[in-house]
């Protein structure tokens, strides 16, 4: 469950797989927040910042980027979010949900594009000032599962180039594994909705 914050507020992050349901939890568990009268913001990686909606079109636009170009896109906007958002932001005590953070990029760049774990890890230390979410919560489906879902939604600005998808399942097998032993991770796995449900109860619960 979530750990006490050194900010005034809790930092959250969603992670999990193409399709797995991040964006749509996220912004359930920021209207929930915000009719119990929190000061909540839902923010986006790569996004929210000028510099990181910037990014966010590079990578779309570029399926071809090596992973360490991708990696290093990732680390910059995510220094500027961090610096002109997030920080600020859980300082003043809002509650920060982040769609996708760092473990993305581990997932990612690291597991599917094989970087180097450490250097990823130290390199994430200089983008975040090494400040780390109080919780994460990952959500899990299979890939086929989730890029089906991706392909009903239809959401177009958003495609998987077909060298990323067949990295995916290995993704999704190395990213459970290491997140699994993190306690500040919240697993979800394979999540039925009413389970989702609950689970999302108690943790209102642990937030106020």
């Amino acid at each position: 469950m979530p750990r006490q914050s050194v900010y005034k507020a809790p930092f959250i992050t969603f992670e999990g797989g193409e399709g797995a349901g991040k964006t749509t939890q996220a912004e359930l568990l920021r209207q929930r927040l915000a009719r119990l009268n929190r000061p909540v913001l839902l923010v986006r990686e790569p996004g929210t910042t000028r510099l990181g909606e910037q990014v966010r079109d590079i990578i779309k636009s570029q399926s071809d980027n090596v992973p360490a170009a991708d990696a290093l896109l990732f680390m910059a906007a995510r220094a500027q979010l961090m610096n002109d958002v997030i920080v600020p932001e859980l300082t003043k005590g809002t509650t920060v949900i982040c769609d996708r953070f760092a473990d993305s990029t581990m997932a990612y760049q690291g597991y599917g594009g094989n970087l180097n774990l450490d250097r990823l890890r130290h390199a994430n230390e200089l983008a975040t000032n090494e400040v780390s979410p109080d919780l994460t919560i990952l959500l899990d489906v299979p890939p086929e599962t989730g890029l089906e879902r991706r392909d009903v939604a239809d959401h177009s600005s958003d495609t998987v180039p077909s060298e990323r998808a067949a990295r995916l399942p290995r993704t999704r097998r190395q990213r459970t594994q290491s997140m699994g032993r993190d306690r500040r991770i919240w697993g979800a796995p394979r999540c039925r909705r009413r389970r989702m449900e609950t689970r999302f109860r108690i943790l209102l619960i642990e937030l106020t």
